[in-house]
């Protein structure tokens, strides 16, 4: 492939272990991918173990106790495993309301860690023009109360929530 063709796949409604694994087959390729999820918000999408791999997988890691000191936590952490397919997410919330999380690695190890991070909440018209942008901040904290993560070694189906709306995932 020359580097001037541009290839671009999407996939619509990743939903599978299957469907995942390929979507990081082609990313790792060096195509350009727009692919899109269920899930309510990219707390679920992490919580869920069949298509976490999108946003590099969750596993649980143990930590050296100087380690474990250092950061201020417990020995054993939730961490991301790998690259995430997409380097950003897109949460369509309404019609005319998308949250971006332009840079999806950092994200998800910053909520992994115990940190608020931000979304860029953008709001359309009905032309299509951005009318509004703020930043909306995120976090596990809500999402544990109601089926979050759990403890580690937590039968994987316990952790995962149902899928009920689409999130787009570029």
């Amino acid at each position: 492939m020359c580097s001037s063709d541009l290839e671009v796949i999407v996939i619509d409604e990743i939903g599978t272990a299957l469907e995942a694994l390929a979507a990081r087959t082609i990313a790792e390729r060096g195509v350009q991918l727009i692919g899109t999820a269920h899930g309510n918000a990219l707390p679920n999408l992490m919580q869920n173990p069949t298509l976490s791999d999108l946003i590099g997988g969750i596993e649980s890691v143990t930590l050296s106790d100087e380690e474990a000191r250092r950061r201020g936590t417990q020995k054993t952490v939730l961490e991301r495993r790998a690259p995430p397919t997409f380097g950003a997410l897109v949460e369509i919330q309404s019609f005319d309301r998308v949250a971006v999380h332009e840079d999806i690695a950092s994200t998800v190890d910053a909520l992994l860690r115990g940190f608020e991070t931000e979304a860029e909440v953008r709001t359309v018209d009905a032309t299509g023009q951005v009318t509004g942008v703020e930043r909306v901040p995120v976090a596990l904290e809500d999402h544990h109360d109601h089926g979050g993560f759990g403890t580690p070694g937590e039968h994987e189906r316990e952790r995962a929530p149902r899928a009920e709306r689409a999130e787009r995932v570029r």
